[in-house]
């Protein structure tokens, strides 16, 4: 090759029969990487809902019984045989199981703030039972299990009621 001979180019040089099996090959490698970035998808969408199975598990063991029992139990969803689950249907069941952790949370926390108020009620009846006459605060109002009520009542029935005379009463149990 001289130096005034123009260089020559390298889609010329290729047959032009070549050109259309490039294309072949580079559709066929879209689709692989395609394959490949779904692959990737199911794989994280599948860690996702495992730590958010994890997730509902571990808040529903330290949760109480009333929230166990109000969120305990996941819809049943219908489906004919089994079948692998198209990322849509992977997206759903994760945002589902992200909704149910974040509802038995907002539970527990409501659960908790009731709790707090009803201790405070206590404390306050237990100060001063007068400003808290037929007041009754149950066990469970405290999130405690046992079948006691505590309850802001006269201490000689009418005649503490007329003199003031109040006091708390502890129940024994359950009735």
């Amino acid at each position: 090759m001289t130096s005034t001979e123009p260089a020559a180019r390298t889609d010329e040089a290729a047959p032009p029969d070549a050109r259309p099996a490039d294309a072949a090959i580079l559709a066929s490698l879209d689709e692989l990487l395609t394959r490949v970035d779904e692959i990737g998808a199911r794989r994280t969408l599948r860690a996702q809902i495992a730590r958010l199975e994890r997730l509902v598990d571990a808040e529903l063991a330290t949760s109480t019984v009333a929230v166990h029992r109000a969120h305990g139990a996941a819809e049943p969803v219908v489906r004919h045989g089994p079948r692998i689950l198209d990322l849509g249907e992977l997206e759903q069941v994760r945002d589902a199981l992200a909704a149910r952790v974040q509802t038995v949370r907002s539970v527990e926390a409501h659960r908790e703030r009731s709790v707090l108020e009803a201790r405070a009620r206590l404390a306050a009846m237990l100060a001063d039972p007068a400003t808290h006459r037929g007041v009754t605060i149950t066990g469970a109002d405290l999130g405690e299990s046992a079948c006691v009520r505590w309850r802001a009542v006269p201490v000689l029935g009418v005649v503490g009621r007329l003199a003031g005379w109040w006091r708390v009463r502890m129940s024994s149990g359950c009735p």
